[in-house]
């Protein structure tokens, strides 16, 4: 038999073989024999290539059989190519460029996208052994290729796009030689190689407009996707190679490149493109050519292209609109970081590049668009330049803030997951979300991302605009005080209640703009910071959520009691203004801490649960204004000392321990500022007295892991609810006594002022190189404890040996499993913050709270 009937023969049983393969219906053992014997015709017979070429060519064959015909020769090239004569390499070499000057297939027929895939990367294997030295007429045969037609031109640019993915992008080249000597060949031929692209993009549009214009929409699909690959490929290139090249010719195809963003056809591709240049590093005179994006007509085309709308009700156009979106913002973020770190360069000779305010207004437009994906896409591009000292206080800049700021507050009210039941038919921001999230739980993940970003808004407008930040919060925070007067009686108002959403909302602008407020010279009137206090005081109502909101209200609000202490007037009214309402605020933050409920608290668990939030709420403030505000609270120390103490003492009250733990932790804070160790001594003292008696009775409760399993209760079977348990007042014994000694550890210390710490009795001694020794007012009371401590860490240790897991109840067996939420926290992990509201979110098991807390707290006092 002839070679050429050989090579037949061969391909018929191997083309059976594949088919056999292929089919669903074979046999597991049969496809296996064939799938083998696939692979030893691979890598034995010598006559491989042309048995796939055979097959590659062969019009009776299918496309599986094909595609596995040009595996073949791909094979051949990658492994057989140093050990084939000359011959049969030119035999490869010709025959491959002669598939692809016949083609494929149609252009526009994606069905063949795995066929092209595969013969161009048997032309791109042999140019990366064979070019440029032994294949020198490589460029003008692809050129000629591209004459054939459509689909020889898309392979062209198909071979293109993998030889630049394998030398300069990947790097895939074993040898670094020859990637070396590639790469200087695509480099010394890159001006053609450019003017090749651009030529094909010109021609193929322009014939893609005029077989659209006649109906012809099959050609019409050819040259679109010729020219959607030429876009493909050129992005693979503008990446990396010179600056010069993707300007010549007057920025040429940059301006071909703004003008495709208007073609939904070739849109996404184009931003894609124009994405991979603006964001390209180097030095300023490589930078600087980027600025031609802001001409007149660039900067109107991608204007243009920001405010295109889909189709409405095609939902296929709605996705592309919003793809093509998400592309333009990532190109817009490289934009604005070129201008970021060109403004002020060269003797401060780039400033304001032409046409910025252009620039502004579509980004102002795109933070308004439905999507939250792009909203946020254009705030991260805000913050971006309100981040810059020079750009932020540029003149046309200053006008945009306003502007923004209102556009972006609306998006801080919390966004709810919609169902699809609710999903309006409109494009809205709900269509948008179910076009991008399939959980509530990954919306929630970028939810909380994304409104963070969008407060940054506000924080960096109140660095540059602090009048206008405030401003804007005072009129929202009227117009919301004045609804809740006709609201008082709204008792029922949820987590997710518009009223609540709102409330929370503007509690969180109002946070950031005035944590800012002491960073800047020009501050908002005092006198309009305590009109707002003093309106939030007057507000009654008996919703626990909403009396927790003015709880955060009045505590972003405090800040100008403290501007008010300072304040001199000529008749001190600022002064006194503050010092009066002072009482009023303490009184309101002690009411929301024993707020009560004529509710029947067991029919409804959730409001129990946001009345003992409320009552935490409020000693957390407490702490929190301790900690910020100590010199505005000392002089009416002894007054909340007293009121704590009447609160603590009084039996009707139901303050929890955590809530009187905390409440102490405040006056500690506050205590810090007596500047005398005897008194400040003697007040640790008082705040440890009534914990103190229970320390002796825990000295014999920890001497062994058997006599702690008795005292709490884990060898006991497990109570429900556990308020019901009679182990658990001995279980709260041990974590009160811990939480008051963690509260001292944490809060008492001696004054910062060396000279202060001196005239208190706080010096003891000082260093050889004359620095002052202080002592500690907690340390006469704690370290007395620190032998009950430590053997409660040794009995925690000893509760994993073996005999001791064996004296649990089976109820308590999982005690030992910490949970993900702890782990995390001991980590330092930040996880999304859950609604401690939401019905939804699932509790800790009550079992595990007192050993798995014990741990922790145990944890942080060894820390500290």
């Amino acid at each position: 038999m002839t070679q050429r009937g050989n090579v037949a023969a061969l391909g018929e049983e191997l083309a059976q073989a594949v088919e056999l393969i292929m089919r669903p219906d074979t046999a597991q053992q049969s496809r296996m024999e064939a799938y083998m014997a696939c692979e030893r015709f691979k890598e034995e017979s010598p006559l491989c290539a042309q048995v796939g070429l055979y097959l590659a060519s062969g019009q009776q064959f299918g496309q599986n059989v094909k595609h596995f015909g040009l595996q073949l020769m791909e094979y051949t090239i990658k492994f057989k190519w140093n050990s084939i004569s000359h011959e049969e390499k030119l035999f490869i070499k010709e025959n491959a460029m002669k598939l692809l000057h016949f083609g494929v297939g149609p252009a526009e027929d994606a069905s063949l996208a795995h066929l092209k895939d595969a013969l161009s990367r048997i032309i791109v294997e042999m140019i990366k052994r064979e070019w440029p030295q032994q294949w020198t007429t490589l460029l003008s045969e692809l050129s000629d290729a591209c004459n054939k037609g459509e689909p020889q031109t898309e392979l062209v640019l198909l071979v293109f796009l993998r030889l630049v993915e394998d030398v300069a992008l990947l790097q895939t080249i074993e040898s670094n030689q020859r990637r070396k000597d590639m790469y200087q060949a695509l480099t010394n031929n890159m001006s053609d190689i450019f003017e090749f692209f651009q030529r094909l993009i010109e021609l193929h549009v322009t014939s893609f407009r005029e077989a659209t214009a006649v109906g012809n929409f099959q050609k019409a699909s050819a040259h679109g996707r010729v020219v959607e690959v030429v876009l493909l490929t050129l992005t693979g290139f503008v990446e990396w190679v010179s600056m010069n090249h993707i300007t010549s010719n007057n920025c040429k195809l940059l301006q071909i490149l703004c003008i495709l963003l208007n073609d939904k056809s070739f849109q996404c591709n184009a931003a894609e493109c124009l994405s991979q240049i603006t964001n390209r590093k180097g030095q300023v005179k490589e930078r600087k050519p980027l600025l031609m994006l802001f001409g007149e007509e660039p900067i109107r085309y991608i204007f243009t292209a920001s405010q295109m709308l889909p189709d409405a009700g095609n939902s296929s156009a709605l996705e592309q609109n919003h793809n093509f979106l998400k592309k333009l913002l990532n190109m817009l973020s490289g934009l604005a970081q070129q201008i970021v770190l060109l403004w002020g360069k060269e003797d401060g000779n780039i400033q304001r590049p032409p046409n910025f305010e252009i620039f502004l207004e579509c980004l102002l437009l795109l933070a308004r668009h439905p999507s939250l994906t792009v909203a946020h896409g254009a705030t991260l591009i805000w913050n971006v330049l309100l981040k810059h000292d020079g750009i932020s206080k540029d003149a046309t800049v200053i006008p945009y803030i306003p502007k923004l700021i209102a556009v972006i507050a609306p998006r801080i009210i919390k966004t709810l997951y919609p169902s699809t039941r609710t999903l309006p038919i409109t494009i809205t921001t709900a269509a948008y979300i179910c076009l991008e999230y399939d959980s509530e739980e990954e919306f929630a993940v970028f939810y909380y991302r994304c409104r963070t970003d969008f407060l940054e808004i506000f924080r960096q407008s109140t660095l540059v605009q602090p009048i206008v930040t405030f401003t804007y919060c005072e009129q929202w925070l009227n117009a919301r005080l004045a609804k809740a007067h006709t609201e008082r009686n709204n008792v029922n108002c949820s987590v997710q209640d518009p009223v609540y959403m709102e409330w929370e909302a503007l509690v969180c602008v109002i946070d950031g703009v005035l944590s800012r407020v002491l960073l800047v010279s020009e501050r908002p009137s005092v006198q309009s910071g305590l009109r707002l206090l003093e309106e939030c005081l007057k507000v009654e109502t008996t919703n626990p959520l909403i009396l927790s909101i003015l709880l955060s209200c009045i505590s972003a609000l405090f800040v100008f009691l403290s501007m008010s202490s300072c304040q001199i007037t000529p008749n001190n009214c600022v002064a006194m203004s503050g010092v009066s309402l002072l009482p009023r605020v303490l009184e309101r933050i002690f009411q929301a801490l024993i707020f009560q409920d004529s509710t029947d608290l067991n029919v409804d668990p959730t409001r129990a649960q946001s009345i003992k939030n409320l009552h935490r709420h409020a000693a957390s403030l407490m702490v929190k204004l301790g900690h910020k505000y100590p010199l505005l609270l000392l002089p009416v120390f002894d007054q909340i000392d007293s009121h704590v103490k009447v609160l603590l003492d009084d039996p009707r009250q139901t303050l929890g321990k955590m809530e009187r733990t905390t409440l102490q932790e405040a006056l500690l804070l506050i205590s810090n500022h007596f500047c005398d160790y005897e008194r400040q001594t003697v007040f640790v003292a008082n705040i440890m007295k009534d914990t103190l008696s229970h320390w002796p009775t825990f000295a014999e409760i920890f001497k062994s892991p058997y006599t702690f399993i008795q005292f709490v209760g884990l060898d006991k079977p497990a109570v429900t609810p556990i308020q019901s348990d009679p182990h658990s007042l001995s279980r709260g014994h041990i974590l009160d006594a811990l939480n008051v000694v963690l509260a001292i550890i944490k809060r008492c210390t001696w004054p910062d002022d060396p000279d202060r710490a001196s005239r208190g009795g706080f010096v003891v001694g000082f260093t050889e190189h004359g620095n002052p020794i202080c002592r500690n007012p907690a340390t006469p009371h704690v370290i007395p404890l620190l032998p009950h401590i430590l053997a409660l860490m040794r009995v925690l240790n000893e509760l994993y040996r073996p005999q001791a897991m064996a004296l649990l109840s089976k109820d308590f067996r999982n005690v030992y499993t910490m949970l993900e939420h702890e782990k995390k926290t001991l980590m330092g992990v930040c996880t999304p913050p859950a609604d401690p509201l939401d019905p939804s979110v699932k509790k800790w098991r009550p079992l595990w709270i007192a050993c798995s807390s014990s741990c922790l707290y145990y944890m942080k006092v060894v820390i500290i």
